[in-house]
């Protein structure tokens, strides 16, 4: 066969493109079946913490949360009510987890969506996750009134999974561990995400409980329980390394009422190799951080109106600089080191319950390099160890107000490590 000169000069072994073989196929070596039929009920409807626990004998994929809220029809009335875009993650103050025996980390709801937006493979899945987490509602609207309930479904994104059939994790191998996989979910009351407009009367009634709200898990089960690594391998002297990315519990930080360029110290950063960090601004006016008196009293509830650093962001570690945005370019360099721009689709809400057609924005500061998989292979990328703990950023607020909160995502490489019946993370 003639050999071209880009044959020669290449690197690489030869595939065949017109027959299948053993170069270009795989198979499944363990036979399994996906379930969804885990599902619990929270205890408290009306706000607090609600505890959940899954036993240690299959694989955990991905895990659903589901809210209902009631509709109200009347007596109470909606009129001069309205909930946010997204509003089953607004509700969720916090979720902690803890796999079997390992450490015990937190995330909050906002963070949980930022969390699954960036995963998701296109901007129009990540507007569908964004938009099945919560339509919003508008009292006074006939289209897009509270007059029927309204449903909520949230992924939780965590260590262990992937939202998206995009490079999708393998199922945590809870098999390996004698102890729970435990997850706490902490909701806000439901008036802390609810808008009230200045037009609100007495007969618009806040609902104080969810009508149904429910945790579902997405299990991966073995066909044959003998194919189980605990049974083929002996767990007490060998380990399983699970391969995952970590995401620290977010870091909010007030920012000058200034719109001039101001300086930020990020810390407490832990031992490990950080990938990205992860960071959009929100104001606190637009989601009060307690319940409000709402006869009387206007409060919208905008709890994703996120935008991002104005004009040039940069970021330094020990005097060298690892991302410097100019001229708001941030969101075109994203969008040429992933597969979607950084934004989706939002709906503001008004003091008079008018909506307006905006974003939610954030920014990616990456010390890794790119790598995108496709394919379920896990590659490890490196990252960067902040060993002095100080990362330094310059940014400017798009405004000169003096509520603007910048919020800090810090992602790591992670192994969770299975042995001898527990597990825990190794950075």
């Amino acid at each position: 066969m003639a050999t071209s000169t880009q044959d020669m000069v290449r690197p690489g072994e030869c595939v065949d493109l017109y027959y299948y073989d053993a170069e270009t196929s795989k198979k499944q070596c363990f036979p399994t079946t996906q379930n969804t039929k885990y599902v619990q009920q929270f205890a408290n409807l009306t706000g607090g913490s609600s505890v959940f626990t899954i036993p240690p004998q299959n694989g955990i994929q991905d895990i659903v949360l589901e809210f209902i809220m009631p509709a109200l029809t009347g007596s109470p009335s909606s009129v001069g009510l309205a909930l946010p875009r997204g509003w089953g993650y607004a509700l969720i103050k916090q979720v902690s987890f803890r796999y079997g025996g390992s450490s015990q980390y937190f995330m909050t709801g906002d963070q949980l969506l930022q969390n699954a937006l960036r995963r998701q493979p296109s901007r129009s899945t990540a507007n569908d996750v964004f938009t099945l987490g919560g339509n919003y509602v508008v009292g006074n609207d006939a289209s897009t009134g509270w007059t029927s309930p309204q449903i909520a479904n949230v992924v939780l994104t965590l260590p262990h999974n992937v939202p998206t059939a995009f490079g999708k994790a393998h199922p945590l191998p809870t098999d390996l561990l004698t102890q729970q996989t435990q997850i706490t979910v902490e909701l806000f009351p439901i008036a802390q995400i609810v808008s009230v407009a200045t037009s609100a009367t007495s007969a618009d009634v806040v609902p104080t409980a969810l009508t149904s709200a429910n945790f579902c898990v997405q299990q991966v089960m073995l066909n044959n329980q003998g194919d189980a690594l605990a049974r083929r391998v002996d767990m007490a002297t060998n380990a399983y390394a699970f391969p995952c990315e970590f995401v620290q519990q977010v870091q909010r930080i007030g920012l000058a009422n200034t719109t001039a360029q101001q300086s930020v110290v990020l810390t407490g950063f832990r031992s490990g190799e950080v990938k990205s960090l992860q960071l959009w601004l929100n104001r606190t006016s637009d989601f009060p951080q307690a319940p409000q008196t709402y006869l009387n009293n206007t409060q919208r509830s905008n709890p994703f109106n996120w935008v991002i650093p104005n004009g040039s962001i940069t970021m330094t570690y020990a005097g060298d600089v690892y991302a410097r945005y100019d001229n708001n370019s941030a969101p075109l360099f994203n969008l040429i080191n992933g597969m979607k721009s950084p934004v989706v689709d939002n709906v503001l809400l008004g003091s008079a319950n008018g909506t307006t057609s905006s974003t939610a924005l954030w920014v990616e500061l990456p010390f890794a390099q790119t790598q995108v998989d496709e394919d379920s292979h896990n590659t490890l990328v490196h990252g960067k160890p902040i060993t002095n703990g100080i990362i330094n950023l310059q940014l400017a607020t798009p405004t000169g107000q003096s509520d603007w909160v910048l919020n800090v995502s810090y992602v790591y490489n992670s192994t969770l490590l299975f042995s001898q019946g527990t597990a825990d993370y190794v950075f």
